[in-house]
């Protein structure tokens, strides 16, 4: 299993924020030639890949577009929103803003061509706790992903 903006075994960092970001928009400027040049994977099992983010509408604005490449060549594809997205909106908030929020990413991932879940997790309260990262695995494992994708892990937000 591959992991992005992850630490490396020893510890480290591979590479800085910034220069993880870089290297994903680079990525989004080639071709989709250059990225999946044959059926993704094997012929029996295509390329399984989870994005997580923090809010709904993470995923779909830093992967959307590389997201919809890897579908049309075949791989399987989720996005993770680990919070509800039930603050942050200028006019609304609470469930009714959840529920919006969750309409909206699920309407994307229909376009995009992938799949979408929600957690219900209040928008920053994501903590670090042991059933949060056994939710985490759950989900990676029952997805069978081959690539792991999430936020760098040094931010300021709690989510």
């Amino acid at each position: 299993m591959v992991s992005f903006f992850s630490r490396d075994r020893a510890g480290g960092s591979s590479f800085s924020g910034r220069t993880q970001l870089l290297m994903v928009g680079l990525l989004c400027l080639l071709p989709s030639s250059f990225l999946i040049t044959e059926p993704a994977y094997s012929q029996d099992r295509p390329l399984r890949i989870i994005v997580f983010g923090a809010h709904p509408d993470d995923c779909e604005i830093r992967a959307g577009g590389t997201a919809a490449l890897w579908a049309r060549h075949g791989c399987k594809v989720k996005f993770v929103s680990v919070t509800n997205g039930d603050i942050g909106h200028w006019g609304m908030a609470g469930g009714a803003l959840a529920q919006r929020r969750t309409r909206e990413v699920q309407e994307a991932a229909k376009i995009l061509g992938i799949t979408t879940e929600v957690l219900d997790i209040h928008d920053g309260e994501l903590l670090p706790t042991l059933e949060n990262r056994r939710l985490m695995t759950r989900l990676i494992r029952e997805w069978d992903a081959d690539i792991v994708i999430g936020h760098r892990p040094n931010d300021y937000h709690p989510d």
